[in-house]
């Protein structure tokens, strides 16, 4: 017996039940006397049971017209199951560039990094320790050493608002200078420091000021015996072991980069104008100061255009708006070899160091071909800040501290 005539059946024995309960006359009504509720219960029930009946009714019904309308089933001989697949048979994809973990073996965990620089012995850090009230605290920042071979940490500081880096025979310059209207206090200065110690030789005064409701900060190159620095509207050649200035050139705008190359003593700045909305890229002659050559470029409205010298030129990174681009331009005539080479975030930044050309953007680090700018392969990698390599090593800052690489093999190098 099914479900369906199951209830049925109850639902019939009940009926009949409580039909026997029914008085085929109501009880008599004595004036005064309360008239029992209890003879209304029986007819409650009855007319509860005949609802309950016209619904069973409409659902045997349809049920009744479901059956009929499928269609019969198919007598035949039931196909063999399908054997599932095997996970050792199915490849795996090879993953792309972009998916490539991360080539730090190696992470000191110091702070939040702002720049780096490097010499045959040691990497240096500037670094904020940690967060104050959630973010970190330009005043408190400090000065790492870390050793080559050993990884061993020295740390010095703290260097107010100190976000720039330039090695030099002498030692090791630090850059701190406001970057934006009026100057705070004790933020404008260079402070040369032994690169072994760490202990302090020299501190001389920022020459210049940022330009006024300009995005402006101080900038600094160096190598070997020159030291160049760039801010507000000039351009300052200073003498390298002293911090002296020894030659000043008025931009007519504002440097949003600056860079030398160690070889040819080249010198590049990205350049936006007081007035105008062209950017430029221009070079110098690094040890006399003659201007060679200059070159518009982009990003003259969205923080202007960084540089990084390169042995047969300069590369330039920059926003555009909808996304960034790099662009490779020959030294002595600034002709463009290469790009502009799309497909970047607005915060593209490029690095040159140990052969290659790197590019840090959108969570990731490419090495890249240092002529063509084509990428050879990348790695995952999270606000990393700088870069610095040499044919001994290459290493990376971001917000937890400075990572030791083991870049792909099939990087230039």
């Amino acid at each position: 017996m099914n479900n369906q005539q199951q209830l049925i059946e109850r639902l019939t024995r009940f009926y009949r039940e409580a039909g026997r309960e029914v008085l085929s006359t109501p009880p008599p009504w004595v004036p005064g006397k309360r008239r029992p509720a209890r003879w209304l219960q029986p007819v409650l029930a009855s007319v509860a049971l005949i609802a309950l009946a016209a619904g069973l009714a409409v659902t045997v019904r349809i049920v009744r017209e479901e059956a009929q309308s499928k269609p019969p089933p198919v007598i035949g001989p039931t196909p063999p199951p399908s054997p599932s697949p095997s996970p050792s048979l199915t490849p795996s994809p090879t993953p792309s560039p972009s998916a490539t973990s991360s080539w730090v073996t190696r992470q000191l965990p110091v702070g939040s990094v702002v720049a780096m620089s490097l010499d045959s012995s040691a990497v240096f850090a500037l670094y904020h320790p940690g967060p104050m009230n959630g973010r970190p605290n330009p005043a408190d920042t400090m000065l790492a050493r870390i050793d080559r071979a050993t990884a061993a940490v020295t740390t010095a500081g703290p260097f107010p608002q100190a976000m720039l880096l330039a090695r030099v025979t002498s030692g090791l310059w630090i850059g701190a200078g406001a970057n934006q209207g009026t100057a705070g206090p004790d933020t404008q200065w260079l402070t040369l420091v032994d690169p072994v110690t760490l202990k302090v030789k020299q501190r001389v005064h920022l020459p210049g000021q940022p330009t006024a409701g300009t995005y402006s900060p101080a900038q600094l190159a160096g190598t070997t015996d020159l030291l160049w620095s760039a801010y507000g509207n000039s351009l300052y050649r200073l003498d390298a072991a002293t911090g002296r200035i020894l030659f000043t050139q008025n931009l007519g705008g504002t440097a949003t980069g600056l860079s030398i190359d160690p070889s040819t003593h080249r010198l590049y700045a990205g350049w936006v104008p007081s007035q105008g909305t062209e950017a430029l890229v221009i070079e110098w002659d690094g040890s006399t100061g003659r201007r060679i050559a200059s070159a518009p470029t982009g990003g003259a409205d969205l923080g202007g255009p960084t540089v990084i010298a390169a042995p047969d030129g300069v590369w330039i990174s920059y926003a555009t708006g909808m996304m960034g681009a790099v662009e490779h331009r020959a030294d002595t005539t600034l002709s463009l070899l290469a790009g502009p080479l799309h497909g970047h975030s607005n915060g593209i930044r490029a690095f040159v160091g140990g052969g290659a050309l790197w590019l840090v953007d959108a969570g990731q680090v490419e090495c890249a071909d240092l002529r063509t700018g084509t990428t050879a392969a990348s790695s995952q990698a999270t606000l990393v800040a700088a870069l610095v390599a040499d044919a001994n090593g290459s290493y990376l800052g971001d917000g937890d501290g400075v990572g030791f690489l083991r870049p792909d093999p099939s990087c230039p190098h």
